[in-house]
């Protein structure tokens, strides 16, 4: 009845709007020119004609009498119609699971007599037999209570078939043992089932004898085991450890044959059972398990399949014995990544990638803290030691198996090596410095490699980021020094620059400050020397050397373990080099910004992001700050903060131009957590100079009679128009700082600004309005009314230049007014609208893009308001 395997499952086709079986089947399968469908038909109909003759509703309780006594009269005829059979069975587990339990319940000692003597039967067909095991399953699993003298005989039947000859038979006996056995969980019949699959799995074994276990002919013997076998994949995690460790115990006799059907089976099987977490296992045979495949893969020729499936096995088992017994798993770590290394040698992608996945996944499981130390422990220990006088530890030997890795053996898979050895560094910490000191050297000579020869560059230098990340620059250059003593520079390792600063993290800024301005003196020192002696080029490769120093800096303030200590020992050259070298301005100010910003993120107790890229260096870093370390740093900071703010605003006066705006924003974290009295005193200061100067830029020989900005500011750096507006710049950069009074009073001083005919001071007036209006909701909420009318007021003397900035004001002012005072809003908007519409017709530079931007934003508010 091969067409009775599209009725396996009976939603496959009973419509749930028709409880009719009768009528559900023959609107599927009446038009169907197959046989079996057609004696389906046939049987389902005379069934429901004798239901209605006998005044009986067609319901699946009626359908399931019918069927159990046609099956029952049938079974003790001598040759019972097959077709009849087959079909009755096929009913019969198509109604089972919709009659009432109740009734099941009351059936189920007769159902299961009649399943037995029928499931007997040679005759059957394949799909009969299929639907008589689910019926089988069903009665099983479908019990209120389980008692094995109650099921022994019904548990027998799928054993029965547990090697039968036919595949999807067999098959489904599989799968309902497996489920009779998930049902028996924590029962007390779990036992004598696995007891049952046991017994058959060692009759088969003394069968097999000598067989051939390639055959493919017989139904004893070695054949049966691979059927056993193929059951046992899903069954054994479901078995009690008696029985498990039984199975596994005869597992490893197997293996010891070499046969590659009976080695994959075995494999799958294993995998299987340790991907189940909770589950207990025997740890002993579990291990010799892992051991004979281990060996298995190193000393035979295998295909890629299996040594696939040998390194998934190892990564999963390895995992599961370090949570079932770690002292046993650590001691066959060894020998576990040297066949995995062995692995990752041969020619097969997917054994490559799977052996880089295990090595990975082992490493991260199973190397512990414990381990760790006991290796470092004795490392100590020897070096007091003329001789050693102990064998490599554990994590030694696991290391030169690592270090291994890199030989030109593997130089066809160095980017999975590259993987594997970062993944070692980040478990190891700064204790990489007691195990890869060899493997750190060999990746820096890595580097002389030529590109056409070695396209792992990228791979190379991530590596590397993680060693540095994990040893701490310190420890890192120690190892590979940048060489910057060097006669000859370009023996420098410069390629060591763009690591440092994309992976340092949780650096020391006391290392910065001892070390790093050392080699900066040095540079200088270096450069001047080959000035003098007429080498140009030399002297500006020197001076470049000096800026990629310095660059590192940002790096060295991302999340440093003593900034508490050494930030006060580092302010000086930070001022120093801020008056003196300009170049350096955008990398100390940037460096500052970060030391304030995280700090105060981590001390207000804001999370922050993980970053994926920056991984357990990061964390470690992350982990040394608390909420009161950050305020201790803060504290530090804040102690400085008179100096800074000093230096800071000397150097933005004098400045030409401040790209980024990069002092202000400086100036502005500074402000934020200083003293509000410092901060007063330095607005106090900076207004009284601002009035001064504007004084000083009214007199007839200072004003500007042009509604221009100056082209080149260089060349009239110190006149009044010019220091009135980096003024602008100052005493806004101190907002962060400033009292609502404050804010009040820095807003008065650029309301007359605003009209200015000076392009310049007028743009800054409304750069410094729209600044103060972006950040403080207080003060645009409380003057909103004055703010509306100034726009309107000044709007005629506005020049070209100031229209991005008043444009931001105006959104701002938008977004603000109240929408429970519409008289006041048609007004203001009416006012507005002509005004934006006419800005968005001046696209003509790249200002005026932005100004476009804006200028949709308004009128889209404008709009929706309206």
């Amino acid at each position: 009845m091969q067409g009775m395997d599209e009725i396996e499952d009976p939603t496959f086709f009973l419509e749930e709007t028709n409880d009719d079986l009768c009528l559900s089947i023959l609107s599927r399968f009446s038009n169907s020119t197959k046989e079996d469908h057609q004696h389906l038909c046939s049987v389902i109909g005379a069934m429901s004609q004798e239901l209605k003759d006998q005044n009986l509703p067609s319901s699946p309780v009626a359908y399931f009498g019918a069927a159990c006594s046609s099956l029952d009269r049938l079974a003790f005829e001598l040759d019972p119609p097959a077709y009849v059979v087959n079909t009755l069975l096929t009913i019969l587990h198509l109604v089972l699971p919709r009659i009432p339990p109740a009734i099941r319940k009351k059936k189920a000692d007769f159902l299961s007599e009649l399943l037995v003597r029928v499931l007997r039967s040679p005759l059957l067909s394949v799909g009969a037999v299929i639907s008589g095991l689910k019926c089988t399953s069903h009665l099983l699993n479908n019990r209120d209570a389980i008692n094995w003298s109650d099921i022994c005989h019904l548990y027998g039947v799928l054993l029965g078939f547990l090697t039968d000859s036919r595949p999807k038979v067999r098959r489904q006996s599989h799968v309902c043992l497996r489920d009779s056995l998930s049902r028996f969980q924590e029962t007390s019949v779990l036992a004598p089932a696995c007891e049952g699959i046991t017994k058959i799995f060692e009759k088969s074994l003394l069968m097999a004898g000598g067989s051939n276990v390639n055959a493919t002919e017989g139904p004893k013997g070695a054949q049966e085991i691979l059927y056993i076998l193929d059951a046992l994949k899903e069954c054994l995690p479901l078995m009690s450890i008696k029985y498990t460790t039984s199975i596994l115990k005869y597992y490893k006799s197997l293996l010891e044959l070499h046969q590659p059907l009976v080695t994959r089976r075995i494999t799958d099987s294993l995998y299987l059972l340790c991907l189940v977490p909770a589950l207990a296992v025997s740890p002993e045979a579990l291990l010799d398990l892992l051991d004979s495949i281990s060996l298995s893969v190193s000393t035979n020729e295998t295909s890629a399949d299996s040594v696939t499936f040998a390194a998934r096995l190892l990564d999963v088992g390895m995992c599961k014995m370090y949570s079932l017994n770690r002292q046993l798993c650590v001691t066959k770590l060894p020998i576990v990544f040297n066949t995995l290394k062995d692995i990752l040698a041969s020619e097969h992608e997917e054994a490559v990638y799977a052996a880089t996945n295990a090595l990975k996944n082992v490493m991260g499981a199973c190397i512990d803290e414990s381990l760790i130390k006991q290796g470092v422990d004795q490392i100590l220990t020897n070096a007091n030691n003329d001789a050693r006088r102990s064998g490599p530890t554990i994590i030694e030997k696991v290391c030169a198996t690592i270090e291994s890795l890199l030989g030109y053996h593997y130089a066809a898979v160095w980017d999975m090596s590259f993987q594997v050895v970062s993944m070692m560094f980040d478990k190891l910490g700064n204790h990489s410095s007691y195990f890869l000191k060899e493997v750190l050297s060999n990746l820096a000579d890595m580097q002389e490699l030529p590109d056409e020869d070695f396209p792992f560059r990228k791979q190379l230098h991530e590596c590397l980021g993680t060693a540095l990340g994990a040893l701490g620059p310190e420890m890192f250059l120690d190892l590979v020094p940048l060489n910057l003593e060097a006669e000859d520079l370009s023996e420098a390792n410069v390629w060591l620059f763009p690591i440092l600063k994309q992976y340092t993290v949780g650096a020391r800024l006391s290392f910065f400050t001892e070390s790093v301005l050392g080699m900066i003196g040095l540079m200088k020192q270096k450069s001047q020397k080959l000035e003098l002696q007429g080498r140009v080029f030399s002297s500006r490769s020197a001076n470049a050397l000096v800026y990629s120093l310095w660059s590192l800096l940002p790096s060295f303030c991302n999340y440093p373990l003593d900034t508490a200590d050494s930030f006060k020992h580092l302010k000086k050259a930070l001022w120093d080099a801020l008056n003196e070298e300009p170049d350096t301005h955008g990398i100390i100010c940037t460096s500052l910004q970060i030391l304030i910003q995280q700090n105060k993120k981590i001390s207000e107790e804001k999370s922050e992001m993980p970053n994926i890229e920056e991984g357990m260096a990061r964390q470690r870093a992350l982990a040394h700050y608390t909420p009161q370390i950050a305020a201790d740093n803060l504290h530090a900071l804040k102690s400085s903060a008179r100096e800074a703010l000093t230096i800071l605003s000397n150097v933005l006066m004098q400045s030409t131009k401040d790209n980024g705006g990069s002092l202000q924003s400086t100036i502005g974290e500074f402000a934020s957590i200083s003293d509000k009295e410092v901060v007063s005193r330095f607005f106090l200061n900076t207004v009284q100079k601002l009035l001064k100067v504007t004084q000083e830029a009214g007199k007839p020989g200072n004003s500007r009679t042009s509604n221009s900005i100056p082209t080149n500011p260089l060349t009239n750096d110190s006149s009044p128009s010019l220091l009135r507006a980096r003024f602008f710049d100052l005493a806004v950069s101190l907002l962060p700082g400033l009292s609502a009074k404050e804010i009040d009073v820095l807003f008065l001083a650029i309301k007359p600004a605003l009209k200015d005919a000076d392009g310049l001071i007028q743009k800054k007036a409304y750069k410094v309005l729209s600044v103060i209006l972006r950040n403080c909701d207080g003060f645009l909420i409380s003057n909103l009314e004055e703010l509306l009318g100034l726009m309107i007021d000044v709007l005629p003397s506005c020049h070209f230049s100031s229209k991005r900035h008043r444009l931001d004001c105006l959104y701002f002012l938008t977004v603000h007014v109240p929408k429970d005072d519409s008289n006041q809003r048609q007004h203001i908007i009416g006012s507005f609208l002509t005004e934006i519409i006419l800005a968005l017709k001046e696209v003509f530079s790249y200002l005026h893009l932005l100004k476009k931007r804006y200028c949709v934003i308004c009128l889209n508010i404008c709009l929706t308001i309206r």
